[in-house]
């Protein structure tokens, strides 16, 4: 099974809910905004500077997706133990659960489905219902963990895990790290830089379109721009803040306005794909051509790509990084440690062009066709 929809579905759904928990939590967490990145981030820039360096850093991700997240077997059998999914109510937070409930099955774990919806007060409600359940894990997708801080302290109390897909802020509540979090965007801007670099020239005018809505761009961003100034100093960025509520609409319209306005930008880099939806035609209305990079295809993306209306794009892999969460859980309940990418929050990308759409685009991307195959080998299961 593949994702039918893109991930930043689910995260501009997510801006809702960190509004209204920061609204209601009088402020709540600051995510990281414009300063360096860690360590780990770093990795993905290869020593010394330029356009060698940058070609190094994107190899392990080009042509192939890179390694599978998770590598040490599991010691225990979580079998009969239960997990609690808190979804978030939106289409792709029902995929993510619906991959879930395949893993869990799988592991012989017992899954139970709480919807939450939006509100500060139905995030809370739901999470009172994961509580009282008294289960032996938890699994929540991107709500932020300031809407549910008091359950979590009571989940924390008692030593009850919980796992989480795409939040920056997971270190902050004690939480284990997210799935998808802030050490894989830092590595998603600094891979995007080095991609720019190594396939656009050291020369390359850029600009960055940004979605400021969305909490995890700032973590992106500061990777890209510090990658940049390392390895590209005879290159330029700049950047255009694109409104979460324009994608789908005026966003293509928006582009070639700043694009025309900047008629010497010659590499054009999106915080998220979606921004890109329905560019390709205006582009070719305006007689504009422009080589595109951006963060996470979905479908729409994928067929631009295969027919050639994008450069290149990175994509993240959802059916990989929602079996993660199970098995993340599915090893701390038994309390053995998380090793490797999956202790990171890092899961596997890869660089796409038009010659690696070689599937249904329709289903989405994953890097590997054959990941329940790998975790039930890992799990021991089925035979």
């Amino acid at each position: 099974m593949t994702s039918k929809y893109s991930k930043v579905a689910i995260l501009l759904a997510f801006v809702l809910v960190l509004a209204l928990g920061l609204a209601a939590c009088g402020g709540g967490s600051e995510s990281t905004s414009g300063g360096g990145t860690t360590s780990e981030a770093s990795e993905t820039v290869s020593a010394g500077s330029g356009t060698a360096a940058a070609k190094k850093a994107i190899a392990p991700f080009v042509g192939h997706p890179s390694a599978f997240p998770v590598t040490e077997p599991m010691k225990q059998d979580p079998a009969g133990t239960s997990i609690v999914d808190v979804e978030c109510g939106t289409p792709f937070c029902g995929l993510l659960s619906a991959l879930h409930e395949e893993a869990a099955k799988v592991l012989g774990m017992d899954l139970t489905l709480i919807k939450s919806g939006a509100s500060a007060s139905a995030v809370s409600s739901a999470f009172d219902s994961a509580v009282s359940q008294e289960p032996d894990s938890v699994i929540t997708a991107g709500i932020n963990p300031e809407l549910f801080r008091n359950q979590l302290k009571e989940l924390q109390e008692k030593e009850v895990p919980v796992a989480s897909h795409g939040l920056i802020n997971a270190k902050e509540y004690g939480m284990i790290p997210s799935v998808d979090g802030e050490l894989q965007f830092e590595r998603d801007g600094s891979l995007m830089a080095n991609y720019v670099i190594a396939e656009y020239g050291p020369e390359s005018n850029i600009v960055w379109y940004d979605v400021p809505e969305l909490p995890f761009t700032p973590v992106e961003e500061a990777s890209f721009n510090e990658t940049i100034a390392k390895n590209c100093p005879g290159c330029s960025v700049r950047k255009t803040d694109i409104g979460v509520e324009t994608i789908g609409n005026t966003a293509p319209s928006q582009v070639v306005s700043d694009l025309q306005a900047n008629p010497d930008t010659d590499v054009a880099v999106f915080s998220v794909e979606e921004l890109q939806i329905g560019l390709p035609a205006a582009l070719q209305a305006a007689g504009i051509s422009i080589k595109t990079m951006g963060l996470a295809p979905g479908p729409t993306n994928l067929q631009y790509l295969q027919e050639g209306k994008e450069t290149a794009a990175l994509a993240e892999d959802a059916p990989v990084q929602a079996w993660t969460a199970v098995d993340e859980v599915g090893r701390l309940v038994n309390g053995q440690e998380l090793t490797g990418d999956e202790a990171k929050g890092i899961s596997d990308l890869q660089f796409l062009t038009q010659k690696d759409i070689t599937f249904d685009t329709s289903k989405g991307w994953t890097g590997y066709p054959d990941y329940a195959a790998r975790f039930e080998k890992l799990w021991g299961a089925g035979g």
